[in-house]
């Protein structure tokens, strides 16, 4: 006799089958039109679309708490459990950062690290807002926004509910009404769905304040969004946190959202935000000693070697390497995922977690071939164990020789 329950949710996986497989494979705009919030890869996406992709996220991120522990391996069967028990690995682990509504991107990220279906990620926050800016031919010097926020959450967040053993959502500082209302986000939904934008907004406002805050990998890797707090006395302190929440103006929610390493200042200090704290090296290295962590990674920041205002100014700026870096020896490292963000021609990062917990950090580079498409090949730069064995060791990194280095170019109009 057919299981009616067993039958819903299949039809339902099926659903979400189909919805993956359209944002997936939607073409992309060869010359974007005139409309400002037209997207660069044209996807009809429907507010009854929205409206299930985000209460079946709700109720998933019912089911986590604001601490995520992701494992090596996980027992993957409910109680009670069969004598043979069936084991998946978690790991290894794809930690992308901040993609700000760089859904084209995104699809470039992953097919180059793999289906979802085969493949863990850990996305860090930030799917929403800036977007992509694209020069605007009247004005010299001048930019015009194009944003596919919508379309970014909607995927990641599809894909979550569809392998929820494989992918995994944490909270960014944008994830808010007040924030995403401020940058872009509310504005996109009320130009896409009008005339029924307040409600697609509300449905993702619902969702944010449901998502994790913190992850726990293989119990030696700590991964948030922004930073880590004053107000953490212990992992508990985290799994603790209520929800449904706004993200507060201060405390510990506040901090793993929006905090920022900075050794500007010694110790704990006022953001320039305007929000949060700044932490040095000094409580990096404090705080990975009294919790036996061995990495902190974190997103948040992109690198700015150049004064934001240059690149804007200049005609053709220069190009940002990276797309991480390093604070604390080696013990915090930031990533940024979105390539070529704000049109600052820098690099993006993820990072490779396996078995082992030995990191490889895979770089997207941009590269402008006309003011719309876009030719990224990817590569490993360098290697790093987050093993307490090797904990002193952290600087000794392996960069591979240019002629080892394995060079995959994605061509825009392929994906």
């Amino acid at each position: 006799m057919a299981d009616p329950m067993k039958d819903a949710a299949a039809v339902d996986m099926a659903w979400f089958d189909t919805f993956i497989d359209k944002l997936m494979t939607a073409s992309p705009e060869v010359r974007p039109p005139r409309d400002p919030y037209a997207a660069l890869i044209n996807v009809n996406i429907s507010l009854e679309e929205v409206a299930t992709v985000t209460r079946r996220g709700v109720a998933s991120f019912k089911e986590q708490k604001p601490l995520l522990r992701i494992n090596r391996y996980r027992i993957d069967l409910p109680y009670p459990r069969p004598t043979v028990l069936l084991l998946r690995a978690h790991l290894p682990l794809h930690i992308v950062g901040d993609m700000h509504g760089q859904f084209r991107e995104l699809r470039i990220i992953l097919s180059r690290c793999g289906d979802p279906a085969n493949h863990s990620y850990l996305f860090l926050g930030d799917y929403v807002d800036r977007g992509v800016q694209v020069p605007y031919p009247p004005l010299p010097y001048s930019y015009r926004t194009l944003l596919q926020g919508v379309e970014t959450v909607l995927l990641v967040m599809a894909l979550k509910i569809r392998y929820p053993d494989r992918v995994f959502m944490l909270r960014g500082n944008h994830e808010d009404c007040n924030t995403a209302t401020a940058y872009g986000f509310y504005d996109e939904c009320l130009a896409k769905f009008a005339p029924n934008g307040e409600a697609a907004w509300t449905h993702f406002v619902s969702v944010f304040n449901w998502m994790p805050l913190c992850a726990y990998v293989g119990e030696k890797i700590l991964a948030m969004h922004g930073g880590i707090s004053p107000h953490i006395s212990s992992l508990e302190a985290i799994e603790n946190l209520p929800r449904p929440s706004i993200i507060p103006p201060y405390g510990l929610m506040c901090d793993l959202v929006w905090a920022d390493p900075d050794n500007k200042y010694p110790g704990w200090a006022l953001s320039a935000r305007g929000i949060s704290y700044t932490f040095d090296d000094n409580l990096i290295k404090s705080f990975c000693d009294n919790f036996k962590i061995d990495l902190i990674v974190r997103a948040h920041q992109i690198n700015n070697e150049v004064p934001y205002l240059t690149y804007r100014t200049l005609p053709n700026p220069p190009q940002m390497k990276g797309g991480y870096k390093f604070f604390a020896d080696g013990r915090l490292v930031s990533i940024f995922s979105a390539p070529n963000y704000l049109n600052m021609k820098n690099d993006a990062c993820v990072i490779r977690v396996n078995r082992d917990l030995l990191c490889r950090f895979v770089v997207f580079r941009p590269k402008m071939v006309n003011t719309v498409s876009i030719t990224v090949s990817s590569f490993t730069v360098l290697y790093l164990r987050a093993s307490r064995s090797q904990a002193t060791n952290l600087h000794e990194l392996h960069r591979p020789k240019r002629r080892s280095e394995k060079h995959r170019r994605i061509e825009i109009n392929d994906l």
